[in-house]
């Protein structure tokens, strides 16, 4: 009668030394996944926000100057963004087309869209309006309202003519109220609010939507 023998000790550790291995090869392809699909994406698409600028619409594969210029972005995953950015030559503003990844939170996008005005236009017939060196600090949204609290550099807008803070402003009012034209638009500088005596728009007061400032 045949007598059956229990695997040896070296044996079972064997078979589990192998079985620990499949697993961490699984985690570290999860992982490799993960961030190629998710966090790479994200990455892209924030740290050109520091980085320097460059009238018709015009569409752009890109969310910064050049950082992502050449990403591709499946169609499913993509959206357009309308951004403003004043005209050389003219006291007005005009709009490029941004093809971005898509971002599901209404937040991330408004995010996005002043990260881009801040990055400047690709299209050389336009300039960007706001103060070089200026950096987004934090961004709500709350009852209708976008608060955007931008850095110091923002304030010296204050010493520009009255159409040069008008186009300076509104790039980033019209551009975030593409997202709801309905919305406002308040303005912070180092977390605190404008000095109302500065300048001639009262930036302590939300702006809203200003159309008569858009090339036709």
């Amino acid at each position: 009668m045949a007598v059956s023998r229990k695997p040896s000790r070296h044996n079972q550790e064997k078979i589990l030394f192998i079985l620990m291995g499949l697993i961490i090869m699984g985690l570290i392809v999860s992982g490799y996944f993960l961030f190629v699909r998710k966090i790479l994406p994200e990455l892209s698409t924030t740290t050109a926000a520091n980085s320097g600028a460059n009238g018709s619409t015009q569409v752009v594969t890109a969310t910064g100057e050049q950082a992502s210029a050449t990403e591709f972005i499946p169609q499913e995953d993509a959206q357009e963004l309308r951004i403003y950015f004043g005209v050389r030559g003219q006291d007005l503003l005009s709009s490029e087309l941004r093809r971005v990844r898509k971002r599901s939170m209404f937040i991330a996008q408004a995010r996005q869209i002043i990260e881009t005005v801040i990055d400047g236009p690709v299209d050389g017939t336009m300039y960007q309006s706001i103060p070089k060196g200026t950096t987004l600090r934090g961004l709500f949204f709350d009852s209708g309202t976008f608060i955007v609290d931008l850095s110091k550099e923002f304030s010296s807008i204050a010493s520009l003519g009255t159409t040069d803070q008008l186009l300076a402003a509104y790039s980033l009012v019209n551009s975030l109220t593409e997202l709801d034209p309905k919305a406002r638009v308040r303005f912070l500088i180092n977390g605190t609010e404008p000095n109302v005596e500065e300048g001639h728009l009262d930036l302590s007061m939300p702006l809203t939507r200003f159309e008569n400032l858009v090339q036709k």
